[in-house]
């Protein structure tokens, strides 16, 4: 293998899972010249287990790509009875109309996302404060892993933003059979769950779980990868509530982090999620993205209890 750091190690591991997410240990090992006298390929086995128990990475995701049937929605809600906040957060975990839902702090309570569109948030006593069709998320692929968190904020502010929306296009009608849906229910939270395992749930063969994964689950679908350094928890989080003519250089701009950002393209305008060591730091480069004319405005949440997407 060719000297190199272990997060360096790490990270090559990630890149060939982002590549392709259910390589095997075997190919992973070669791409990165783990092979040869000495060299067990259950090293890399070993280090991918380490990456998902400590959050330095988390399994791949998948995420639908842009429906109008089933179509995604975001909310930012507030509670109007400020009494029981917590448990009402319990309960919109529970409701099996949210796909995701987080407590958070600032001007709204809650942010939550569903694909029914019979949900009715005024049952928690909740005022939707926004709605907004949501698009497919972008998780990107932060390429400062190996920077310190102040430099990394540094090369945010210095990439030359242009404007450019993102574009938000519908693929119609989701076409799927009752088999398709029930393996991409049994994978969206693991992409590298063995097929033997789907195939238990699913009760058809693991060959069949396969041929539909590769024919008509995969293509409907987006992969989200995640990179954290640290691990994930070592992280601050916030979320930002963003307007701008300049989406496309945004989420190029967000690269330059540490940390893989989470961006949620809304009718206009974008939510993002990002990971950070210092609110000192972050608010400073955000001033003056606002500043320069990059971000028009923005609001500012906390998240303070929430599941993993």
């Amino acid at each position: 293998m060719i000297d190199r750091t272990k997060l360096g190690t790490y990270f090559d591991i990630f890149m060939n899972v982002v590549k392709q997410p259910r390589c095997s240990i075997t190919i992973i090992a070669k791409n990165i010249g783990h092979t040869g006298r000495g060299r067990r390929r259950a090293t890399i086995s070993e280090y991918l287990k380490h990456m998902y128990e400590s959050g330095i990475s988390l399994k791949p995701n998948l995420f639908l790509k842009d429906y109008d049937d089933p179509q995604r929605k975001a909310y930012l809600c507030r509670k109007n009875d400020r009494h029981k906040i917590g448990e009402t957060f319990k309960l919109l975990r529970e409701d099996r109309k949210v796909t995701y839902v987080a407590f958070i702090s600032g001007l709204c309570d809650f942010f939550l996302t569903s694909r029914d569109p019979t949900l009715d948030l005024s049952t928690y006593d909740l005022e939707v404060v926004e709605s907004s069709i949501l698009y497919s998320p972008i998780f990107i692929i932060p390429q400062g892993w190996h920077l310190p968190f102040d430099k990394a904020a540094q090369n945010v502010l210095g990439y030359q933003f242009e404007e450019g929306n993102l574009e938000r296009e519908s693929c119609g009608i989701l076409d799927w059979k009752e088999l398709d849906m029930r393996i991409f229910d049994s994978m969206r939270e693991n992409v590298r769950r063995p097929f033997t395992e789907v195939s238990e749930i699913t009760g058809v063969f693991s060959s069949t779980v396969k041929e539909h994964f590769y024919k008509h689950v995969l293509p409907c679908c987006n992969v989200a990868h995640y990179f954290f350094p640290k691990g994930y928890d070592f992280y601050m989080k916030n979320l930002i509530r963003i307007h701008t003519k300049c989406e496309k250089s945004i989420v190029n701009a967000l690269k330059c982090l540490p940390c893989t950002t989470y961006v949620y393209p809304l009718e206009k305008g974008l939510i993002i999620t990002l990971f950070h060591e210092n609110i000192n730091i972050t608010m400073t480069f955000i001033e003056k993205m606002e500043e320069n004319g990059v971000i028009e405005h923005y609001t500012l949440f906390t998240p303070l209890w929430y599941d993993h997407i």
